[in-house]
């Protein structure tokens, strides 16, 4: 299971080096948001737990990162109950999203401002050319945030510096993209690059040199996740928490974004994961906190 998030990942990136946004294999129309009855499971101890339970668990994380397929109507109806129930717990939370590219942040502070609607909040933030998944995915969280006024940030590196870097290395970078990438990174990671490269692996004939891109490419893209939830909780007026959606690779053993934002000061943090109930034998490697989906 491990495997094929990593290799979705991969495949993701080889889409990327080919100047495509994420392929939205299949629309889907999830059903209207309902109250979650799933088993939630503390990884450390085996304990089940009710969403309730949860949320007071998460009480003294700064940070929750909490991972997702895409493409999977479970893994956001589990993410939305999750935000409802730390809302629930009363302080300002923001709501960091991968699927936004940082360059388009003030549709999506007018968009929970409500002084634009959702169409337009989608055209200015090239969601379809640049995140390409079906909203209607993503439309209850978005409107959660909204309703509760809670910041959403947009995350993610800006798609011309990470295709960049994956098809041509960071040598071709213009002043503009190279003054985009994150103030530090730490290159030495061996847990993460290793978890990284096993993804590439599954892509038979592909040479070192390319690999490197694209280790590197990965490495920005979390890198300059991580350094947004360190900003966004260092600033002025800063929100007391903050929420994290990101693809599963990118949370999971905190190894992509948790561990980089903690280092610039955005700890303590828990993750939190939508998981199969076959999955759960993966669960120590992946996160905290287990939520039980079904599909």
């Amino acid at each position: 299971m491990i495997a094929r998030a990593l290799f979705a990942a991969s495949a993701a990136l080889v889409l990327l080096a080919c100047g495509g946004a994420p392929a939205a294999t299949e629309r889907t129309t999830p059903q209207p948001s309902r109250p979650i009855d799933a088993p939630i499971v503390d990884v450390r101890t085996g304990a089940r737990m009710t969403l309730e339970e949860l949320a007071i668990a998460l009480d003294d994380a700064r940070v929750v990162y909490v991972g997702e397929r895409h493409d999977a109507p479970a893994d956001h109806e589990a993410q939305r109950a999750i935000i409802a129930a730390l809302l629930a717990r009363g302080g300002s939370l923001a709501i960091g999203m991968e699927m936004f590219q940082r360059p388009f942040q003030a549709p999506l502070d007018a968009y929970v401002a409500r002084s634009i609607d959702e169409a337009e909040m989608l055209r200015a933030t090239e969601w379809q050319e640049r995140w390409n998944m079906d909203f209607a995915l993503y439309r209850p969280i978005l409107e959660l945030a909204r309703d509760a006024g809670a910041p959403v940030i947009a995350l993610n590196a800006r798609r011309e510096l990470t295709r960049t870097i994956a098809r041509e290395g960071d040598a071709a970078l213009t002043p503009e993209l190279r003054a985009e990438l994150p103030a530090e990174m730490v290159t030495d990671d061996a847990a993460h690059r290793a978890m990284i490269m096993e993804a590439f692996g599954e892509h038979p004939g592909m040479e070192p040199a390319m690999l490197e891109r694209f280790y590197l490419a990965q490495l920005v893209w979390d890198e300059t996740m991580a350094e947004r939830v360190a900003s966004t909780l260092a600033s002025e007026g800063a929100p007391a928490r903050m929420v994290v959606l990101a693809g599963r690779v990118h949370v999971q053993g905190g190894l992509g974004i948790p561990r980089r934002a903690a280092r610039r000061g955005a700890a303590p943090y828990r993750v939190v994961m939508p998981l199969l109930e076959e999955e759960l034998g993966d669960a120590a490697e992946l996160c905290d906190y287990a939520f039980v989906v079904t599909e």
